[in-house]
């Protein structure tokens, strides 16, 4: 009984070692500011919640057990005294009751071990402060165009992204991201697409300084290069990455301040930065990862608000904000004044992502003489998260002036609107199908309108 007594409490204290190195062990630094939970982290909480509910089911057996042998302890035969002599008559064999004791007792030991076990590896894994995880995306696909360039058909390959995010210390953070993509040309080319190491100073405040997502809107900081983390195939059209025809840088190199605080019924975010200018290089846009040589800067804001209780929760609201001198390639260069603003508003529930993106331009021509020009981008997109898949509806609608010198320049710069039905189909925890037809029709440099018929094979690892 005293050795059961001590096997529970050893169970008890196994429980509470394994939730604390659990905690601990999951990763602090975020693929970006946004509230989307990272792949890795989900796989993680799934082991954590697991090994939670084994360690419960261990402690209850124990518990019964205890009971199993203190019954059998009462029914037992009180001992002989030790002067009298056994009866010729009586058995020499243990009464059932304290065989099954003993089996008891042998099965205790076995779910002792795996809590051992459970212990060991976790602790194991929480006392590797300088590892690196490696984790990554891949996806490929087939359509009657390509969905980045439509100019293309048949089957692709798409992106090839690997991630580091190594835990450093209490406070440093770091994320690296390496992206492996098939250009236009069917020419393979590997981007940096992150490179940022921080230091948290708790969850009201994190400073990054290399290069990150630009944290405008929702969709740059949440929906990352790797496509199985998007519900839908692919992004909007104006808010590609820059080297896929993106209209608004989707990378920054410099500094990053980002935190949260919780106030009554929800959470107030925060993202202000400063970086490089960037530069059009051949029709896209360039972050300048080197430093520029006028030492021009550009900045931005965004602020938001999340509902996390009451009928609304899950509702985000959000307003940003960035500007930046930027030039191009030409002879003579043009040089405007981006100034970019708009709103956000996501209902991310079990049931729903719903998405609406507004994007307004008061562009200065610094140069050219031509004045101040305004355009204007977005688009809104319901999801619903059905038993069997999402299905999700977008439209997407630019308005952009080709009389502005920086809207000219960009490769991807012409107006358009496209509307899209498509769905998605998890296979299981790692692998998605997903489905989509689309029709755009471009409004301005060229008159022209074309269906697409899409289907992309999204992994994670």
């Amino acid at each position: 009984m005293a050795r059961t007594m001590t096997n529970f409490k050893r169970c008890r204290r196994c429980a509470g070692v394994l939730l604390a190195v659990a905690i601990a062990v999951l990763p602090t630094a975020a693929l970006g500011a946004a509230a989307r939970p990272d792949p890795a982290i989900a796989a993680m909480q799934k082991k954590l919640d697991q090994s939670l509910e084994l360690i419960q089911a261990l402690t209850e057996r124990v518990r019964e057990l205890e009971a199993k042998q203190a019954a059998a302890t009462a029914s037992a035969p009180p001992a002989a005294p030790a002067t009298a002599a056994p009866p010729a008559t009586t058995p020499v064999a243990q009464p059932a009751a304290a065989a099954q004791v003993a089996v008891d007792n042998a099965r205790l030991e076995a779910d002792e071990q795996k809590l051992e076990q459970l212990e060991k590896a976790n602790a194991s894994r929480s006392a590797d402060e300088t590892g690196l995880p490696l984790h990554g995306f891949a996806d490929v696909g087939i359509g009657t165009h390509n969905p980045i360039n439509a100019d293309l058909k048949g089957a692709y390959v798409g992106n090839l992204d690997f991630y580091l995010a190594p835990r450093l210390g209490d406070h440093t953070r770091a994320l690296f991201e390496m992206n492996t993509e098939v250009g236009s040309d069917g020419a393979v080319g590997v981007d940096l697409e992150r490179a940022q190491i921080g230091y948290q100073f708790n969850d009201r405040a994190t400073v990054w300084l290399g290069r990150f997502h630009t944290p405008y809107g929702y969709v740059n900081t949440a929906l990352h290069h790797g496509s199985w983390i998007n519900n839908s195939l692919r992004r909007p059209k104006f808010l590609q990455f820059e080297d896929n025809g993106g209209i608004v840088p989707a990378h920054s190199v410099g500094l990053w301040l980002t935190g949260s605080t919780h106030t009554g019924g929800g959470k107030f975010l925060y993202d202000a930065y400063v970086g490089n200018s960037q530069a059009i290089i051949g029709g896209a846009l360039d972050q300048r990862n080197a430093g520029n040589s006028d030492g021009h800067i550009g900045g931005g804001v965004r602020l938001a608000y999340q509902l996390t209780g009451g009928a609304a929760e899950g509702l985000l609201l959000g307003l940003h904000a960035f500007s930046a001198r930027i030039g191009d390639d030409a002879l003579p260069a043009h040089v405007t004044r981006v100034l970019a603003y708009g709103g956000y508003a996501v209902y991310d529930t079990d049931a729903w992502e719903n998405i609406a993106e507004i994007y307004l331009f008061d562009d200065r021509d610094l140069y050219g003489g031509t004045g101040t020009h305004n355009s204007r981008a977005g688009f809104l997109q319901f999801g619903y998260r059905a038993a069997w898949g999402v299905p999700y509806a977008r439209y997407e609608r630019t308005l952009l002036e080709q009389s502005d010198p920086y809207f000219a320049a960009l490769a991807g710069g012409g107006s358009y609107h496209r509307v899209a039905l498509g769905a998605r189909f998890d296979l299981d925890l790692k692998s998605a199908i997903k489905l989509e037809l689309a029709s755009t029709r471009l409004t301005d440099r060229t008159l022209e309108q074309y269906g697409e018929g899409l289907v992309q094979y999204a992994i994670r690892f």
